[in-house]
């Protein structure tokens, strides 16, 4: 009679696989330690239910066991002393089980869970939960940890997971697990089911939240990540500084070129053409006739006339003059190049220093404040 009923029971249990064409997965009950008994079943509720979300397995808990079979009438059916439940599992040809525990601890509650291979007799997966404040946190992390677990087992049913956010560099962690840097260079490859997604950057508060992954579809999560209020005054300061280091080089680079065009055009050009010119001609006539600059009417050719020698240097002085008026021109225009190159610099690297203004004013409504906790 007991062997009749175990075999009805493994044959009703594969009906219902092959109908759904969906492997077989275990459940046990988690072992409290420090705990109620009322609280590990909790724990295990939320285990199987997180399980059975996935529509991707036939899962027996122990509690369907216990519906089938009591507890004495399974050891009498199986013939077995000790672990009869996983003896009862495996009688039904479930190959892979969930164990694991939920500890009380004095931050709370943590829990551990095991994704075995009774076949091959080892370890698939294990994952941790770790200070949950309470039972309800718990049940809530350990929903989506089941999921997480089954992750080796849900490699064919793959979805893509795009994170953005306006923050470049920030680390983009999936189920503990870094997947990379924003931008991300492309979608990441994901089981389907629920993940837990964590952005952190140096300077702003870390996001976590939960993302659910289906099956050949994209998934794209929007996420702001928020600065801390040291980060933020921080930033002003260095982007006001850039800016004002932008308008003060704009200021240098103008009044340089502008310095450089009036010595050039306005200084040694009217020398060049007013007095070193003409000078430089009567010259260049007295080389070849000495006699013909005292016919010259002009005043230059005049004053040359007198004294010829007084006439050349003043000359050389005026071409010193205008060489060195030159040579101011050619530094103001470095000047001005160097202060346009700084403007740029400032302008291009430097970012507006209000960037987070709105973001700190939409978290801060009717002029009020609030506190941010988290890790930076």
């Amino acid at each position: 009679m007991s062997h009749r009923l175990v075999v009805s029971l493994a044959a009703l249990w594969a009906v219902a696989a092959w109908g759904q064409e969906r492997p077989g997965i275990a459940v046990f009950d988690l072992k409290g330690v420090g705990t109620q008994p009322m609280q590990a079943e909790a724990a295990t509720v939320a285990v199987v239910r997180g399980v059975r979300e996935l529509a991707a397995f036939e899962v027996i808990s122990s509690e369907d066991l216990r519906n089938m079979l009591s507890i004495e009438r399974q050891k009498q059916l199986m013939g077995v002393e000790g672990d009869t439940m996983g003896a009862s599992v495996r009688a039904l040809g479930v190959r892979h089980h969930v164990v694991g525990s939920l500890t009380h601890t004095p931050g709370g509650f943590s829990a551990e869970l095991r994704l075995l291979d009774t076949t091959d007799n080892k370890v698939l997966a294990q994952k941790n939960i770790t200070d949950q404040a309470t039972l309800d946190a718990a049940t809530h992390a350990l929903f989506g940890l089941a999921q997480e677990l089954l992750g080796p087992l849900l490699f064919l049913e793959q979805g893509t997971l795009l994170v953005r956010t306006r923050e470049e560099g920030a680390e983009v962690i999936v189920d503990d697990v870094t997947r990379g840097s924003t931008p991300l260079p492309a979608p990441l490859k994901l089981p389907r089911g629920r993940h837990r997604l964590t952005l952190k950057k140096d300077g702003f508060i870390s996001r976590v939240s939960e993302t659910r992954v289906e099956r050949d579809q994209l998934t794209l999560e929007d996420v702001t990540l928020v600065p801390s209020p040291d980060y933020v005054h921080a930033y002003a300061a260095r982007n006001n500084r850039m800016r004002i280091g932008g308008f003060i080089a704009t200021g240098v680079a103008v009044a340089a070129f502008a310095t450089a065009l009036i010595l050039d055009r306005g200084v040694a050009e009217n020398q060049y053409v007013n007095e070193f010119q003409p000078r430089q001609k009567v010259l260049q006539a007295y080389s070849l006739n000495p006699d013909a600059i005292a016919a010259d009417p002009g005043k230059v050719a005049q004053d040359c006339a007198k004294d010829i020698t007084a006439c050349r240097a003043q000359a050389d002085s005026l071409s010193a003059s205008i060489k060195g008026l030159q040579t101011a021109s050619w530094v103001m225009v470095a000047v001005g190049v160097v202060g346009a190159a700084g403007a740029a610099y400032c302008f291009i690297s430097g970012e507006d220093p209000s960037r987070y203004a709105q973001l700190v004013a939409a978290l801060t409504p009717y002029g009020g404040s609030i506190g941010l906790v988290g890790h930076w």
